[in-house]
């Protein structure tokens, strides 16, 4: 663990106040700024198999969580975008480690959603499937 010293108190002052004002502490707040500043994507290495909802229809699950672990960390960028622009800063607090438990998918809205949102929201059908029925 380091200490980062913050010699403008104004500054310090200012990172209290807003970490007080959204009941999260200050080193929540400020790694919600640098991991939304942070334009490279970083592998979602704490993303276990687990944490990954496979279809069923998959073959090649290794490929599929693989693919999952390169793609998760650009959609928390934009769910991290949309939470800052709604202004959820509970939401945009969340560590990456907490996400990769989390996180489900951003919906047909641009919003982003957990797994314990599941039962709660019917999606769009997808195109797509209607395509791939096309031509089976």
């Amino acid at each position: 663990m380091t200490d980062l010293i913050i010699h403008d108190p104004l500054l310090a002052q200012r990172i209290q106040e807003i970490a007080n004002r959204d009941n999260i502490s200050p080193e929540a707040f400020l790694r919600a700024l640098v991991e939304q500043y942070d334009p490279s994507p970083r592998p979602a290495s704490s993303l276990t198999d687990a944490d990954i909802d496979i279809p069923e229809d998959i073959q090649d699950k290794a490929a599929y969580c693989e693919a999952v672990r390169r793609v998760r960390p650009k959609l928390y960028r934009i769910a991290r975008r949309y939470w800052a622009k709604v202004g959820d800063r509970e939401r945009l607090s969340l560590t990456y480690e907490a996400l990769d438990k989390v996180f489900w998918l951003i919906d047909h809205e641009g919003i982003p959603r957990f797994k314990d949102e599941k039962d709660q929201l019917e999606l769009p059908p997808d195109p797509m499937d209607d395509l791939f029925g096309l031509l089976d």
